[in-house]
């Protein structure tokens, strides 16, 4: 029986898709941000919230059934939370340095600021979500008990 949604809680496996949900809002934002810091900043930051996602996805597709495999994947779930840290520190410096929501004509300083604030905020929100859901996957791999038949299985006392 599945659960209904209100009654959900997050599953470590929704790390895909929150990897591809601040990849998606970070290019959407990063279009608004003055070009004078397109190679400084901007398209590094795009990179590493894409790296994320990258890592994130080549993760999922590994179903360890040994040492090797159970390897592989931590090791993808680790480059990605490796990305995710260099992603955060990326924006917050954006932050220090300029409107990340980008400036418009006719707006007030104050909006301006308000705005960048809720931005930082969603992204940073997305930030702490992914690393709960990768450090969640991570625990959760590392406790597999690839011994026991032929298909993995979480030791006992993890759960």
């Amino acid at each position: 029986m599945s659960v209904p949604p209100g009654n959900r809680g997050k599953s470590t496996m929704q790390f895909v898709e929150s990897a591809d949900k601040i990849e998606q809002r970070t290019m959407q934002i990063c279009r608004h941000w003055p070009k004078a810091y397109m190679f400084i900043i901007t398209q590094r930051t795009i990179q590493l919230a894409s790296e994320i996602y990258e890592h994130a996805q080549k993760a999922n597709a590994i179903f360890p059934k040994d040492e090797g495999e159970r390897s592989l994947r931590i090791r993808e779930l680790d480059m990605a939370l490796g990305a995710l840290y260099a992603y955060a520190r990326k924006i917050e410096r954006a932050f220090s340095m300029f409107p990340i929501c980008g400036e418009k004509k006719n707006v007030s300083q104050s909006d301006i600021e308000i705005k960048s604030n809720n931005i930082l905020e969603e992204l940073m929100n997305l930030c702490l979500d992914e690393e709960e859901a990768l450090k969640g996957n991570l625990h959760y791999t590392r406790s597999l008990d690839l011994s026991k038949s032929g298909k993995p299985q979480a030791d006992e006392q993890s759960e």
